[in-house]
């Protein structure tokens, strides 16, 4: 039990090659021989086919979304780069042992590796578009290493060697699946097997091809009320644990995009960067105060925060409004284009008509028609060149307003970290001048004879033994704390205006881009509207002779 059972028929091993790639491309389904038959009649089946096996010749890699490589006694998956777009893939019926090579693979959402000798489920967790995976009749002793597949709908493992109920409850965590196929596993004749499976698994549809309903479900969950209880008092706490986790994971991203990393955790990194900090904490009473530092420092963070979210939204709202004119702009200007595009077309089609019925003693006239084609070729030409230089000025003109606004922002910004960090600094350099006042009362009275001092710690003793000592780690702690309140000011400032200025440029470096690559759209359409006259003409002059 748990063998592949193979259909193959027995020939020499096989590896991917394009030319095999090629042969294996599915075009429309690729429909039977019979179905076009009866659809198309023989002489219709084999234009068809003919038409398949040219688009299979020429088709380029990265439009391919569909490849069936069974039967073909294939021992390894390899050589299957740039199918950027493949979304199908077929691997069934052959002699394959293992999965790899398949990482790039991203757009898939099919794949059947069934058929195979394949010992273990893995190289498939990149592949998180996949809704339907099936390993049916392989060699597999566990479901593994496909927890973030997380929109499988359909897992057909049937006729393996999977034998233990751990692996049903690996499944547990896919939240849509819905058909599920474990028939043919040693674990399918153990007697709680159907009702364990329903129980564990929501939502399913379908189990082992057959079709799941509600009492069913009901009562495997009695079955297993106890166990079920547990398992849902602790999913309740993962799940809650997992809000946190998200929540603080968006506040994190929401914080880096404010470009306000670092400021809720300010004070802790000072303190942190501070070699004399827990010294100076051993002296009774001389840090007192921080307490007091933090919690005004902590009004002045959240009220700091608020106005910098703002500031960050509005920036948000002016680069979509911005893009919002530009692409209203852009299309009208495309709608001109089109339109003379279209005008011209229609003079053109109704031209090659009417030379095509002219008879040969009329050539004269076909070619004046030619001739005045080519005029309003060129008068397109010119209209295409104008909406498109005027394109150009628009969005150009946009950009330097955006530009000026944007700037604005970032400026209003790099005002609002200079009051915000004055303040920081304020709160420590009062801090200090008090940690001076304490150091020195605190020296007159462990200097006195029949002071505790002995009762202090030792490194607590050391500073109060001797006042340069002691002030001098009192200003070494305090110049600790201006050089990570500098670094961050520093860093928070500069990103605010290269941002800034970098999103303009890349908005600058788009617009030349665009021209650009419509310059070149232009050129193009116009050099095959003059080749199809030429050919006109051409064909005209072949008549003559």
């Amino acid at each position: 039990m748990g063998g592949p059972l193979s259909l193959a028929p027995q020939k020499e091993e096989n590896v991917i090659t394009e030319a095999l790639t090629r042969q294996c491309i599915q075009i429309g389904g690729n429909h039977t021989e019979a179905d076009k038959s009866e659809r198309h009649g023989l002489e219709g089946v084999s234009t068809q086919a003919a038409d398949i096996q040219q688009q299979q010749k020429t088709m380029p890699y990265k439009d391919i979304e569909h490849l069936a490589f069974g039967f073909k006694h294939i021992v390894q998956i390899d050589h299957l780069i740039g199918l950027v777009n493949l979304k199908k893939l077929q691997l069934d019926n052959n002699c394959l042992t293992k999965i790899e090579n398949l990482d790039h693979l991203v757009s898939l959402t099919w794949l059947d590796l069934s058929f195979n000798s394949i010992t273990k489920l893995e190289g498939l967790s990149k592949l998180k578009k996949l809704t339907d995976l099936s390993l049916f009749s392989n060699k597999l002793e566990r479901i593994e290493n496909i927890e973030t597949l997380e929109d499988l709908v359909v897992l057909s493992l049937g006729r393996n060697s999977i034998s233990a109920f751990d692996n049903v409850m690996y499944l547990r965590q896919f939240k849509k699946l819905r058909l599920v196929n474990l028939a043919g596993n040693p674990i399918a004749v153990l007697p709680d097997y159907r009702s364990y499976v329903l129980s564990h698994i929501k939502d399913l549809t379908y189990l082992d091809y057959r079709r799941v309903n509600a009492p069913d479900v009901a009562s495997a969950i009695e079955q297993h009320q106890d166990e079920m209880i547990e398992l849902g008092e602790k999913e309740a706490i993962e799940a809650v644990a997992d809000k946190e986790a998200a929540e603080t994971a968006a506040h994190v991203v929401l914080m880096k995009e404010a470009n306000l990393e670092g400021i809720e955790t300010l004070l802790e990194d000072m303190v942190k960067a501070d070699a004399e900090w827990g010294k100076l904490g051993q002296v009774p009473g001389l840090v007192d105060g921080w307490t007091d530092v933090k919690d005004k420092a902590g009004i002045a963070t959240e009220e700091f925060k608020a106005l910098m979210l703002e500031q960050h939204e509005k920036k948000k709202s002016e680069y979509q409004e911005w893009w919002a004119v530009v692409e209203h702009a852009l299309a009208q200007k495309d709608t001109a284009a089109k339109q003379v595009v279209l005008v011209f077309q229609k003079t053109k089609k109704h031209v090659f008509r009417s030379i095509e019925d002219r008879q040969e003693e009329e050539a004269d006239k076909s070619e004046e028609l030619l001739a005045d084609l080519r005029i309003k070729r060129s008068a397109l030409a010119e209209s295409l060149s104008k909406l498109e230089v005027e394109s150009r000025e628009i969005l150009l003109e946009l950009l330097a307003e955006f530009d000026r606004r944007y700037s604005d922002l970032a400026e209003a910004d790099r005002s609002h970290y200079t009051t915000y960090f004055a303040t920081v600094r304020d709160l420590d350099s009062r801090f200090y001048e008090a940690c001076n006042t304490t150091a020195l009362l605190s020296l007159e009275k462990y200097g006195q004879e029949g002071s505790d001092l002995e009762a202090l710690p030792e490194e607590a003793r050391t500073l109060l033994q001797d006042k340069d000592t002691l002030l001098n780690a009192v200003q070494a702690s305090h110049d600790a704390h201006g050089t990570v309140l500098d670094g961050i000011e520093d860093r928070l400032t500069s990103h605010e205006i290269k941002s800034a200025a970098s999103l303009v440029a890349e908005k600058a470096a788009w617009t030349e881009q665009r021209h650009r690559r419509r310059v070149a759209e232009i050129i193009g359409l116009l050099k095959m509207l003059r080749q199809e006259m030429n050919e006109v003409q051409a064909g005209g002059d072949d008549d003559d002779e």
